[in-house]
């Protein structure tokens, strides 16, 4: 069945309708040699890159593309070799090899480094989104978890304590070729040369080393793990002290020999939630929250940021940034990851759909983020792990989710504001309160809704 969206919002209506027309429009034909896969690179070159890739995972299993996301992702994982540092291919094209716009050989290929730790995090995304234990226990994807958490990070010199001290280019292996200066760009800032790392290298190398914590089951990945967290505390701490400018209020995005810094690192910093200073994450929202910022700023880095700034509670600016990123006229509209993350945005930015993370005493969590508070806004046909799921938002007041089919699951309806208690079909219930990262106050009830039935929650202000 084919996701839908509707709300009282025409111009969303026709947002989403694009969106996904336009996504599936990329997916190749069931008949592939390699199965299923969509594009994920610039139109045309029937290819799919491992940064776009980690990115449209995300648009893509809402939309039914699960099987696809799994192909993409293991052939990534397992294109990692030592010969390549442990790198695995920047882009893989329709017949499974490394696209020959990116590659020449082993010594001779293009690789930005943040792409490792950023297809690890997808992988542990679409684990939670989908409930697909083989995206943690297929020994396949367990071999690129380890390389890339130990061998990965000491080939490349990521460590902490190395990293200021690094070359920009680490293992250059051939005086002359295609790409010998773009083997292991550290960051995915491609156009400045004078920098040693970039604060997106920082900030994925961290979400990768907390996710894989959160994937490690046997003994061995649990040790791993838990030696992972004191080099993901260090690099998110000098993450805060390299890369964030108390002068400019914001992260710098590419980091020089000696320290110094310049651009913008702050989508890229929020993006894998590696921003943990309060006032720092606040500089970093108002930063980007100058239209002189995003308006200049390329359609893969504004891409990221819609759904980026609903989850910081940014609601306005998410919805002006999506829609300056679909409207038609829109230069390079058509990039393909362009129409994922719309439909990213609308499915978890307006509806604020997010699978839990590991022991969270829920399974699924909604939050509406309406155009205005009048508005209302449903899914129908929601793919959700085993279930099959319609949300339906009714302005800031009420949210019901059906259990089309599926087990039983325990839903986390949160609302805007802080409120005493709130209505569980109709039943009066004490709010747990909480706030998202940017510092929107929100309540929250968890209600277990059971297959074929539908669940409603509203408010009860008094």
């Amino acid at each position: 069945m084919q996701l839908e969206f509707h709300s009282s919002s025409s111009s969303l209506d026709a947002m989403f309708r694009w969106a996904r027309g336009q996504a599936l429009a990329y997916v190749a034909p069931s008949s592939s040699s390699i199965g299923p896969w969509y594009e994920a690179a610039l139109p045309g070159r029937n290819a799919f890159c491992i940064r776009d890739v980690s990115h449209q995972t995300e648009g893509a299993v809402v939309l039914g593309l699960s099987a696809a996301n799994h192909n993409m992702l293991e052939r990534f994982a397992t294109s990692i070799d030592e010969r390549r540092d442990w790198a695995g291919y920047w882009e893989i094209d329709g017949e499974g090899r490394p696209s020959s716009a990116d590659y020449s050989s082993d010594d001779d290929f293009w690789f930005n480094l943040p792409a490792n730790f950023d297809v690890l995090d997808a992988i542990v995304r679409m684990w939670r989104w989908t409930g697909d234990d083989t995206y943690r226990d297929d020994p396949r994807f367990l071999e690129f978890f380890r390389r890339t958490v130990t061998d990965y990070i000491t080939r490349w010199q990521l460590q902490p304590e190395t990293i200021l001290h690094r070359p920009r280019i680490a293992n250059q292996r051939l005086e002359n070729g295609r790409f010998v200066h773009s083997r292991g760009i550290p960051s995915y800032s491609e156009g400045p040369k004078d920098f040693i790392f970039g604060a997106d290298l920082l900030a994925a190398e961290y979400r990768a080393l907390r996710s894989f914590q959160e994937i490690a089951v046997t003994p061995q990945d649990k040790a791993l793990a838990a030696s992972a967290q004191s080099v993901a505390n260090k690099v998110q701490q000098l993450l805060e002290r390299v890369a964030w400018s108390q002068s400019q209020q914001h992260y710098l995005g590419v980091i020089r020999q000696d320290e110094s810094g310049f651009e913008s690192g702050d989508v890229m910093t929020l993006y894998f939630g590696a921003a943990k200073d309060p006032d720092h994450l606040r500089g970093a929202l108002d930063y980007i929250s100058s239209p002189k910022y995003w308006q200049k700023i390329n359609i893969e880095e504004e891409s990221y940021a819609p759904l980026l700034l609903f989850r910081y509670g940014r609601t306005e600016l998410a919805y002006r940034i999506l829609t300056d990123l679909s409207r038609p006229g829109k230069p390079r509209r058509e990039y393909p990851e362009v129409s994922y993350a719309v439909i990213a945005a609308v499915v978890g930015g307006t509806m604020g759909v997010a699978p839990s993370r590991s022991g969270e005493p829920f399974d699924v969590q909604t939050l509406a983020q309406l155009p205005s508070a009048g508005d209302d806004a449903s899914l129908q046909s929601l793919p959700f792990r085993s279930n099959l799921l319609d949300i339906k938002h009714t302005g800031s007041l009420s949210s019901s989710l059906s259990n089309r089919s599926g087990p039983a699951l325990r839903w986390q309806a949160v609302f805007q504001g802080t409120v005493r208690r709130l209505k569980v079909d109709g039943k009066a219930v004490l709010a747990r309160h909480d706030a998202l990262p940017g510092g929107m106050a929100v309540s929250s009830v968890t209600a277990t809704v059971s297959p074929g039935t539908t669940v409603i929650v509203s408010r009860l202000e008094k």
